[in-house]
């Protein structure tokens, strides 16, 4: 019986992998990919005019030094809470048409709505939103831009960052932005309460 024994050891054996290797596609299918949306596309909302495109555009390549493409960069100005004449017509998209739309636009289109992007003091915070990027090439995008921001609101805004999710393609642009905006803020605050409560 001896000869038997090793033989339903492999069989185990074999059966245990199989089912590994099942879990490992299920679990990668049920994650979401490392790059989602159109893309590589940045929005930049409520940027400094200050900040030309293509400044970002050669941030976000010096953020993303492995890909060959150019990466998209389409301005979005307007105040978020209402509807305004002359606020960006992105704004007012689903994300997913809004995502299509700045991947073929001409980027003669762009340069005109830039210019009202002026910053108040308290003007919006802005928000850097990703789509078809992975994570590491946002957060490294995020960090060569955010401090070029923060200098030129003159240390009022750490620009909010967020990534094209599959839920949120149907919601409209301005929704989204506002989200990611008031998260942020709500988490600035907290950060800087926690700062103030420490200094005393």
């Amino acid at each position: 019986g001896e000869d038997f024994e090793p033989s339903s050891d492999d069989e185990v054996s074999d059966e245990q992998t199989l089912t590994h290797s099942h879990s490992c596609i299920l679990l990668s299918t049920s994650s979401p990919p490392p790059s989602f949306g159109p893309g590589p596309l940045l929005l930049a909302y409520a940027v400094p005019s200050s900040i030309e495109t293509e400044e970002l555009r050669d941030m976000a390549s010096d953020g993303m030094p492995r890909r060959d493409e150019v990466i998209t960069v389409r301005r979005i100005s307007g105040t978020l809470g209402e509807i305004e004449l002359g606020g960006d017509a992105l704004l007012d998209l689903t994300v997913g048409d809004a995502l299509e739309k700045a991947m073929n636009e001409q980027p003669t289109t762009v340069t005109k709505s830039s210019s009202l992007g002026v910053m108040s003091d308290q003007g919006p915070c802005p928000v850097l939103y990703f789509s078809g990027v992975t994570n590491q090439e946002m957060m490294e995008t995020y960090n060569i831009m955010a401090s070029e921001v923060y200098q030129e609101t003159q240390g009022v805004h750490w620009p909010a960052c967020a990534k094209v999710v599959e839920p949120a393609l149907k919601k409209s642009l301005r929704q989204v932005l506002t989200e990611i905006s008031g998260d942020h803020a709500d988490a600035m605050r907290m950060r800087r309460e926690d700062a103030e409560g420490q200094e005393q």
